[in-house]
């Protein structure tokens, strides 16, 4: 993967700080924020703005959601001041919220919006590349990935990743990995493939059939972290997982307050999924408030498994 590109994906809910701190131990490669909404960052919402600090942080591409060229302007401006190595344009998230605005997978039914957004983003960042994510289309009888991308290509985007999936098959169903490779073949800006890729050779198996400039990594990273070091092809740092999960704790409960123990479920379910007790560990999870009690309950749970 030397001579490839490789990115985190911006998974909403996920790609918080806490997450991208643990990611950052096992790579140096870009790693993507949440999708941020130019709407509320611009209303200063508390919440939406610290999705922005970034400035401790390095090599950072920070994700846009949204349509209306004042806001988007102003987001654009901010990533800048906090940082940014990049900003991401979203135009393949399916949520309904974001569709029925006009923004996320919409964008891909509407040519002269999703470039008009290009324009404005790309005329506001000075030298910091420009990015889209997109989907193939959106269903199966509109396949349109490939004028969609180059038109992207014409209004100033620096480089495209595609989702191989529709809007209507969200996250599920069979990646149209020949899809990506008419885009890569079609443009002349880097193309990223994403989608089920989960491990070195899911990964290589998309770049053989793709031929795609690099590999955007989401899901796969749920629970380990260091696939990213893996699928680089080096040599993962020795570390003991219930020390890293405890790490994550800390980090959440730092960011979030106590509110991080609701936010360290999920993570929880991940690292504990395929091992053997894991329903029985997550129960009791659930229903802990002491955060010393959740502590001891992770090292006593992960410090047994090999």
């Amino acid at each position: 993967m030397k001579d490839k590109l490789l990115f985190s994906a911006p998974m909403a809910g996920i790609s918080d700080k806490p997450f991208r701190l643990i990611l950052r131990k096992f790579t140096s490669r870009p790693l993507y924020t949440e999708m941020i909404g130019i709407s509320t960052l611009f209303h200063n919402h508390h919440v939406t703005r610290k999705m922005l600090h970034i400035s401790d942080e390095k090599n950072i591409i920070v994700q846009l959601v949204g349509i209306e060229e004042k806001y988007m302007v102003h987001a654009t401006k901010e990533a800048l001041f906090y940082g940014a190595k990049g900003i991401d344009i979203n135009m393949g998230c399916p949520v309904k919220k974001l569709i029925t605005n006009g923004s996320g997978a919409s964008l891909m039914k509407d040519e002269k919006e999703a470039c008009h957004l290009v324009e404005v983003v790309k005329k506001n960042a000075g030298d910091v590349p420009v990015s889209v994510k997109t989907r193939i289309g959106w269903d199966e009888d509109n396949i349109n990935v490939v004028s969609f991308a180059k038109a992207l290509e014409r209004a100033g985007a620096d480089r495209v990743t595609i989702h191989g999936r529709t809007k209507h098959a969200g996250y599920s169903g069979p990646v149209n990995k020949d899809a990506i490779k008419a885009v890569k073949q079609a443009l002349s800006i880097p193309v990223i493939a994403n989608g089920d890729v989960v491990d070195q050779k899911t990964a290589e198996e998309m770049l053989k059939i793709t031929q795609a400039d690099g590999i955007m990594i989401g899901r796969g990273l749920l629970g380990k972290p260091w696939i990213m070091a893996e699928i680089d092809g080096l040599s993962v740092p020795k570390f003991q997982l219930s020390d890293l999960i405890l790490e994550h704790l800390d980090l959440m409960l730092s960011y979030y307050g106590m509110h991080g123990l609701l936010v360290a479920r999920k993570h929880l379910a991940w690292y504990a999924s395929g091992f053997e007790e894991r329903a029985l560990f997550l129960n009791q999870i659930y229903q802990e408030k002491s955060v010393d009690k959740v502590q001891k309950m992770i090292k006593d749970f992960f410090s047994q498994l090999k």
